[in-house]
């Protein structure tokens, strides 16, 4: 479980110290290498949950800059449910388009845009409307670099890749042994797994919202429409 971020600072001196390197590594090598590695290791908790109200014009609305990907989404307090490839939720042909009914919305995301069908509801048709999503988002310093997870494993990871994209390259060049190279890779899948699983280790409240559902005496369907509000409430059987 995360609960903090370093600077990327902090694998940069990890490096320095752990290789003995006495020549300077570029640093926007580094940045992009741990980044690589951070998207390979993609363990939910790495990255920030962000909040924002977007304005849709004629349903449609570009994502803010650092979306990685969608969390929830909800459109004047109603659900939003993904679109299916049907004539229902066809934006682009206006003769294939079947109406929908009441509140029914669907979206898409193509191309960094959310789309979505509200314009085709009568009653909101030329107007601009507030749409509320969640999303994931790579937690940046102020540089812009990406911050590190304050965890052991996550350091490791993270040089572990550094150290084996530099070893990779001499290697190419015929300067780095064999044995020298998938000692490197090793110690990367190793560290990789280890940080993916410290980082999904649930908490004690974690794993207690968990039990509760898989506990469940009778099971709840739909609960994406209510935002998965009763997900993790714990039921008793009445006699």
């Amino acid at each position: 479980m995360i609960t903090g971020f370093v600077p990327i600072e902090t694998v940069i001196a990890k490096l320095y110290r752990d290789l003995g390197i006495n020549q300077e590594i570029d640093e926007f090598s580094i940045v992009e290498w741990c980044y690589e590695a951070l998207r390979m290791i993609g363990a939910y908790h790495q990255f920030e949950e962000i909040s924002e109200c977007i304005t849709l014009e004629n349903g449609k609305a570009e994502l803010p800059c650092g979306f990685y990907r969608l969390v929830d989404i909800n459109i004047q307090g109603y659900p939003v449910s993904w679109a299916s490839n049907q004539n229902m939720s066809n934006y682009q042909c206006e003769g294939c388009r079947i109406t929908p009914c009441c509140t029914d919305y669907t979206f898409y995301i193509n191309d960094r845009f959310l789309i979505t069908n509200i314009n085709q509801f009568p009653t909101n048709q030329g107007t601009t409307q507030k749409c509320c999503i969640v999303y994931l988002g790579i937690p940046t310093d102020d540089k812009g670099y990406p911050k590190v997870p304050d965890d052991i494993y996550y350091l490791k990871a993270l040089a572990s890749y550094v150290t084996y994209m530099l070893d990779y390259q001499d290697w190419r060049k015929g300067k780095t042994a064999d044995k020298v190279m998938m000692k490197s890779e090793k110690d990367w899948l190793f560290y990789v797994n280890s940080a993916r699983g410290s980082a999904n280790m649930p908490g004690l409240a974690q794993l207690e919202a968990i039990k509760n559902v898989w506990t469940k005496i009778r099971p709840m369907g739909g609960e994406y429409n209510r935002h998965f509000a009763n997900n993790n409430k714990t039921t008793r059987r009445i006699y």
